[in-house]
């Protein structure tokens, strides 16, 4: 069967089955991707903004990114409630419960698995939302909502470790910005996300907004944030995976974290491990308006490691991952 036609009949089949997800199969072997193969695997990963919330184009999403392997993550917006739920906004999209965010990821991982190109990538997904607009909720809200999205998230990465072995692993993942909210509230949503039981790792998506790009003190960031709460939401938490915002072509954003870096190393003799970088050229591309702001994945790389790399307490011999977000609408 045309690889063409058999991802018509996943997607047919996976609409169909929709409301009985539990009772999937194993995968089969992939067949190859024409177009894509014999290219070697990409230098960094491709991550979304997710404004689609047809399950349909979720799964041709995952097909698309059947090239490459690493960390990526799928961006589901701002926290709600829907549905008389916990959920995100989309992009643009429907409106989606925790759950239907997780579904979605199912059926990227479903499309992903049927057309990768080489029986031994993986594609470690983070299921995001960020800090966006929980100030207008209180303390007890935004803790259930990080408990909502860690329960979500781990029954998405118990399927995945069920039905696609050594192909997906699902984590969360969080666009943290100080910019976004308070960072007592934003430490509520950590707290809850953490006190879930088998709770999956998160992918820290953050920005340090405002923060000092030459001390290392505790200096302040925006909104009341400062280098402790960055420093201990994206790390001291045990969940937490750094793979920040590295979008200043100054390399400023990279300045940034390596002095949030040397401050938990001088403070708390804790410093940070980086799991990657995040860039925006490609959405940037697709959008425009992000003068001096869109860096590629590559430069990404090479301004944290070269700022990590000005300190012996910062110093880190490589970055396991760069990812490049994309608009999927």
């Amino acid at each position: 069967m045309h690889w063409r036609a058999a991802l018509a009949l996943l997607i047919a089949v996976t609409a169909l089955t929709s409301t009985a997800r539990a009772t999937d199969a194993p995968a089969e072997a992939a067949p190859a991707h024409p177009d894509r193969a014999g290219q070697a695997l990409l230098p960094h990963t491709r991550s979304y903004y997710i404004g689609n919330a047809s399950s349909n184009a979720a799964t041709r999403l995952g097909c698309d990114n059947a090239d490459t392997q690493g960390r990526l993550t799928l961006f589901f917006g701002a926290p709600i409630e829907t549905q008389g739920a916990f959920g995100t906004t989309l992009w643009g999209g429907a409106d989606r419960t925790a759950r239907q965010s997780a579904d979605l990821v199912r059926d990227f991982i479903r499309g992903y698995a049927w057309c990768r190109t080489s029986p031994g990538q993986q594609v470690l997904v983070g299921m995001g939302t960020s800090n966006s607009t929980i100030d207008r909720r209180n303390d007890v809200w935004a803790f259930g909502h990080g408990a909502a999205w860690a329960t979500a998230v781990r029954d998405a990465a118990d399927w995945a470790d069920v039905h696609y072995p050594g192909v997906a692993q699902v984590y969360g993942a969080w666009d943290a910005e100080p910019s976004w909210s308070a960072p007592g509230r934003a430490e509520q949503w950590m707290r809850g996300y953490d006190s879930v039981p088998g709770r999956r790792a998160l992918h820290a998506n953050f920005s340090a907004d405002g923060c000092p790009r030459d001390g290392a003190n505790n200096g302040g960031c925006n909104n009341g944030w400062n280098q402790e709460m960055v420093w201990r939401l994206a790390w001291r938490y045990d969940p937490a995976l750094p793979i920040p915002q590295i979008y200043a072509t100054s390399g400023v954003n990279a300045r940034q974290w390596q002095k949030i870096d040397e401050y938990g190393a001088r403070a708390h003799g804790d410093g940070m491990t980086f799991s990657g970088v995040m860039a925006q050229h490609a959405a940037c591309v697709q959008v425009g308006g992000c003068h001096l702001i869109d860096n590629t994945p590559q430069a990404a790389r090479d301004h944290l490691m070269n700022a990590l790399n000005t300190s012996p307490l910062t110093q880190q011999a490589s970055l396991e991952n760069a990812t490049d977000m994309h608009w999927h609408r």
